[in-house]
């Protein structure tokens, strides 16, 4: 241990003694960023491919930018809304000359354009892709996820806004637990907050319904609004206020917390722009936006406004099913001060999710889900320059919420017995007449809150050059709304799973804070002759009470000007979310009696109250793995990526008995009254078919994933460039958690009768899936026209069981005390096999899916784009007839043509 501290000891005086020299060893690199017409660009943003700074220009369009002496040259990316990015290589012996650098208006008449999303290597990921405005812009999108659509291994799909986007990455198990898990750990990281879902809570009982059927759902349950549990729904997020979209689907840097399967970074439009109003209409839907940006007097930096408005219908004929976003946003950008930038960022948002009366629906079925929320968010960077410091970045953000979930069903039915009581014991019920009108009701009050503090110190040893970042951050998740709300005289269902809800407030839940500091130190150095890229880093993150080591390292390899590889590993981690540690309780209702006559009726009941909320749970965690082999030449480059990902620990809900012995009664009418009496007999009677589900740490998977990406330059003879990418992934479900079963009739083992048996996990499947894009743009500069076309290509879809046998022996069971015994090896029991209903399901044959895009530019100012998701309507069929029954089913295809026309003016 004294070694340890000795070399520690060392090792911090070392670094400080280089620190020291560190002003000497720098050099400021000056310039100006102007536009076409040569006037000076305030708040264009630069970034320094090396030491990954990020800088802006002042008012009169200067900027410096400090950089280590020992690097030999430095490549400078120049950008800001609707100029076309610029980038520029300064070598060493020019790093004292002033640079000059002229931004473009973003033009279909220009002779390069980028359309298409672009692989990228940097301090966040060896493997990200990323989008510019350009990219955005063609896609036509409603929604992020239209965007996101378009990356590797995803389906292209004409826009629907109608039901919930939330997205995977690297994973083609379909269950909601795997969706659900996978799509939480993906954050989405807005001008660098990230946007939580954590204090969602907009869910019935899980403890009744279980995680995956726990939301309030819609007439259609495809339109279920909810997103408890899962990551952010994606229709509240515009695009036409975007300028870049970063996607992180491997090993993230330490940066990053609170995820397990990858990241999206977004970067909103900020500056001085030109007011552009953009509409995109696709059959029952139409979204409208308006932009502007201004420059403020007295160096005052610059405003950026945003309007955005979409409306959706289902079915545009009857309108039953609509969907509406509204979202306003402000952003003030300021550099008022030479070493001091800040961003100030004001959004608000509405959703309204609404399902209306149908006049032909004698149910008188209704549902709405609306939710509306402001959030505040500020930036500040502070350029310190000192000895031991560079840079200081401080985010801070708040957003409240109001959520109202609606639904209500006409009921036609016999009396039922029904309690409502929150208590524990054997006490009367009443019985309630079946015909009323129910109704279900969530209200929500979701508040969270971020800091994010890190500091940035840049420096070199011998001849390494270092960039070390290092702070701390916290968030805040806490939900005050009225919760479930009921009238005990019109539930909704009575008795479902022996339970019945009850009202219960959210405010009575606990907040939850989760916090995580970090190390991460990208240092460049040269060994063997060959340049080395390295980024080794660190996160501790305390969730749930859990102490969270997440140690993320990559390093990249420029073996010569054509190739260059990287290698990756990382641990990550995410939280549970309020909706997971706190769901509400159970309570189990078991009859005693339930009787009727002429004069009246009797429910006796007995209640128990269970707390499902549920102070061991861990966070769920990943372990990933990746590399990628880059190549570019003159006519092409190509990328190549192969992971593995091990997901473990992921939230889903498991079924827990518990037996209850409870007295036994008899009754008889009173012939005087007419009323019900009863009594005790003396006798105990034991229930072994009761339930509840509790969240657990029950999910696992692996997933193996191979990309492969190509793009070619530029046919001159054509203007059409030509790109394609390729992926396969395999993912297998890895489930550890034993399925208890109630046995209908309780078998004795060892003298002893038991009624619960234990079998390997239930789902056990492995999903093969191969797909490509092949995609091309057609430019033509002089006319400000382009034609582009993407086609999907769906190789192999193919799910199986990872069991060998149908039918399964137990392999232990529950003892009286509820605790597991599992049988030895050779052990015969007659607890009955259990048959898992082996699944196999392919897709039969090769198909694919052309879509086609083309826009038209008039004078600079209008942009008139038209889509045609599948634009020659075809739907591809496959027959199979199953042997052992001989019925045939047949498969089609690919969703009908879906067109989206679209225009841009900028005023």
């Amino acid at each position: 241990m004294i070694f340890y501290r000795i070399v520690l000891t060392f090792l911090i005086l070392f670094g400080c003694e280089q620190l020291l020299a560190q002003q000497s060893n720098s050099i400021t690199i000056k310039g100006t960023v102007i536009d076409e017409k040569g006037l000076p660009i305030s708040l264009a943003n630069i970034y320094c491919e090396e030491t990954f700074t990020s800088i802006s220009s002042d008012v009169k369009g200067n900027f410096s930018l400090q950089i280590p002496k020992s690097y030999d040259q430095v490549n400078l990316r120049f950008t800001y809304v609707g100029l076309k990015t610029a980038t520029i290589n300064i070598k060493k012996q020019n790093y004292t000359t002033a640079v000059s650098v002229t931004l473009l208006e973003n033009s279909l008449t220009l002779d390069e354009i980028q359309v298409n999303p672009r692989n990228t290597s940097n301090k966040n990921s060896i493997s990200s892709i990323e989008f510019d405005e350009e990219a955005i812009e063609r896609v036509q999108a409603f929604s992020l996820m239209d965007v996101l659509n378009t990356l590797p291994g995803k389906q292209m799909t004409p826009p629907n806004i109608n039901a919930p986007q939330t997205l995977t990455l690297r994973n083609t198990l379909t269950e909601n637990s795997n969706t659900f898990n996978n799509s939480l750990g993906i954050p989405i990281i807005i001008d660098g907050v990230a946007i939580s879902n954590d204090a969602n809570m907009q869910s019935r009982p899980i403890g009744q319904r279980g995680m995956s059927g726990s939301a309030l759902p819609a007439p259609n349950p495809a339109f279920t609004a909810d997103v408890a549990f899962r990551g952010i729904d994606l229709r509240e997020i515009p695009v036409e206020s975007i300028e870049k979209i970063e996607v992180i689907q491997g090993v993230a840097s330490a940066e990053y917390g609170e995820l397990t399967d990858g990241a999206i970074l977004i970067e909103r439009k900020a500056g001085k722009s030109p007011m552009q109003f953009t509409t995109n209409i696709n059959g029952g839907s139409s979204n409208y936006s308006l932009n502007k940006g201004f420059n403020l007097p007295k160096n005052w930096g610059g405003l950026t406004t945003d309007l955005n408005f979409a409306n959706s219908n289902s079915n545009p004929r009857d309108k039953v099913q609509q969907y509406n976003r509204y979202g306003a946003s402000v952003r003030w950008n300021t550099v008022q001060f030479k070493n001091f930038r800040n961003k100030l960022s004001i959004d608000y948002s509405k959703r309204v999710d609404n399902s209306k009366l149908d006049p032909d629906d004698g149910s008188q079925r209704k549902y709405y889900s609306r939710e509306s929320r402001m959030r505040f968010s500020n930036n500040s960077s502070f350029r310190v320059n000192s000895k031991f410091l560079d840079d200081i970045n401080l985010t801070l953000s708040y957003s409240e919420g109001n959520q109202e979930t609606y639904s209500q069903y006409l009921l036609n039915q016999a009396m039922k017995p029904y309690t409502a009581k929150d208590t524990t014991g054997i006490y009367e019920g009443t019985v309630i007449n079946g015909t009323y009108m129910a109704y279900e009701e969530l209200v929500g009050n979701p508040v969270s809150m971020s800091g994010n503090l890190r500091l940035t110190s840049r420096f070199h040893l011998g001849k390494t050059n270092h960039n070390l970042s290092y702070g701390v951050n916290s968030n805040y998740s806490n939900n005050g709304g009225k919760g479930i709300v009921l009238d005990p005289e019109r539930p909704r269902f009575v008795n479902l799973g022996d339970q019945n809800l009850r009202p219960y407030s959210y405010e009575l839940i606990p907040a939850m804070v989760n916090s995580g500091v970090y190390f991460m130190d990208n240092f460049n150095y040269k060994l063997f002759g060959k340049a080395f890229n390295s980024n080794f880093g660190i996160r501790f993150d305390s969730q749930n009470g859990s102490l969270s080591t997440q140690p993320r390292l990559n390093t990249q390899v420029i073996l010569s000007k054509n190739w260059n590889i990287a290698v990756a590993y990382g641990i990550s981690s995410k939280s549970p979310t309020l909706a997971h540690r706190y769901p509400p309780p159970s309570w189990i209702d078991v009859p005693l009696i339930f009787a009727a006559n002429s004069n009246a009726s009797l429910y006796l009941v007995y209640t128990e109250r269970i707390e499902t909320a549920n102070e061991n749970l861990k966070p769920s965690k990943s372990s990933q793995a990746e590399f990628t082999v880059n190549y570019k030449n003159d006519l092409f480059s190509s990328r190549i990526n192969g992971y593995f990902k091990d997901n473990r620990n992921g939230f889903n809900t498991l079924a827990v008995y518990k037996p209850f012995t409870l007295p036994t009664y008899t009754y008889q009418t009173d012939p005087t009254t007419g009323g019900i009496i009863y009594s005790p007999t003396g006798r105990d009677t034991t229930y072994y078919n009761y339930s509840y589900n509790k969240m657990d740490n029950s999910i696992s998977s692996y997933t193996y994933g191979v990309d492969w990406s190509i793009n070619f330059k530029e046919i001159k003879q054509i203007n059409t460039t030509v790109s394609s990418s390729t992926s396969y992934i395999l993912s297998r479900q890895n489930n550890r958690v034993l399925t208890m079963t109630n046995l209908t009739t309780p078998i004795q083992i060892g003298g002893k009768y038991i009624s619960y048996a234990l079998y390997e996990p239930f789902a056990n499947d492995k999903i093969h899936v191969l797909t490509s894009k092949l995609n091309t743009t057609t430019h033509i500069p002089k006319l400000g026209f382009v034609v582009m076309t993407n086609t999907d290509v769906f190789w192999m879809n193919h799910r199986e069981s990872q069991y060998s046998e149908k039918f399964q022996p137990a392999i232990g069971y529950l003892d009286n005390q509820m605790n597991q015994v599992l049988f030895a090896e050779g052990d015969v029991n007659n607890i009955p096999p259990r048959d898992v209903q082996l699944t196999e399901t392919t897709q039969r044959i090769i198909y694919a899916n052309f879509s086609m895009s083309v826009a038209k530019e008039i004078s600079k100012k209008i942009r008139i784009a038209i889509t045609a998701y599948n634009t020659w309507n075809l739907h591809p069929e496959s027959s199979y007839v199953n042997p052992e029954n001989g019925v045939e089913t047949i498969t089609s295809y690919n969703s009908p043509l879906s067109i989206t026309g679209g225009i841009t003016i900028k005023l």
